[in-house]
């Protein structure tokens, strides 16, 4: 790791230790403000960003035609779908039908843009979406698991201080699932276009690195004025995700396909 790199971790590690002691405080200052805003971070905005799970299988399948990853494809459309729906509506079996239609839509919409795309193209690109998939795929593995296991409960979800408890200890109440934040460990993802280069060597603009760092930040204020998370459950979430980058990138560069 580069010095560069560690400078989040520092910066992580500060804010985790604020969270010791303010998470409460925090998260009750930012609490019902602007709420069109935390409505937007947390039903839209992963949209686009599990749409890139799609999109990498699809490409896999258009450049190598196994069915597999086909299906692959077509569940992360699933997923995609159910989850930006269930914010919405209360699911029964006539939207689950609806969802599966509109998968199948989205599904074919993307095979029919990549059909339109020189294979060279799709051979030139088709590591680095690997990589945001892999490291996408592999926070909400973890993160999932974390949340089940630490059953933290969520602000919104309090009756009184004696619920609450701090980030370090796991709480162990079943259904509560606010450490680590979910959204925060997703959005983080954007970290990847940092690797969006012509080559390995090209420099990222400061430009680059203020708007993945304004995107990531803006997600973790947002859950907090919905109530959903702590500041603590928001650094958590982006450290696991940025491990994981670290993580990949070393993985994809080792083996020259980064």
């Amino acid at each position: 790791m580069t010095k560069k790199e560690w400078i989040p971790y520092v910066l992580a590690c500060a804010l985790l230790l604020l969270g010791s002691y303010y998470d409460y405080t925090i998260t009750d200052r930012l609490y019902g403000s602007l709420p069109s805003v935390g409505i937007f971070f947390e039903r839209l905005i992963l949209v686009p960003i599990q749409g890139v799970i799609i999109w990498t299988f699809c490409m896999l399948y258009v450049e190598k035609k196994q069915l597999w990853k086909l299906l692959c494809a077509f569940i992360a459309s699933m997923y995609a779908v159910i989850d930006a729906m269930h914010y919405w509506f209360t699911m029964d079996i006539a939207l689950c039908v609806a969802a599966v239609l509109v998968s199948i839509v989205l599904l074919c919409s993307m095979l029919a843009v990549l059909k339109h795309l020189p294979i060279a193209w799709i051979q030139k690109h088709r590591s680095f979406f690997l990589f945001f998939t892999c490291v996408l795929l592999s926070s909400m593995l973890i993160t999932t698991l974390l949340k089940s296991v630490w059953g933290r409960i969520r602000y919104r979800d309090l009756h009184s201080m004696a619920e609450f408890c701090v980030w370090y200890k796991p709480c162990g109440r079943i259904s509560n699932y606010s450490f680590p934040s979910g959204h925060t460990a997703a959005i983080s993802v954007i970290l990847c276009f940092l690797q969006w280069k012509h080559n390995p060597y090209e420099r990222v603009s400061l430009l680059r690195y203020v708007l993945v760092a304004g995107g990531i930040a803006l997600m973790a204020i947002s859950r907090m004025m919905m109530g959903a998370h702590f500041l603590s459950d928001t650094i958590a979430g982006f450290l696991i995700t940025y491990t994981l980058y670290l993580i990949w990138k070393y993985h994809f560069r080792k083996r020259g396909i980064l």
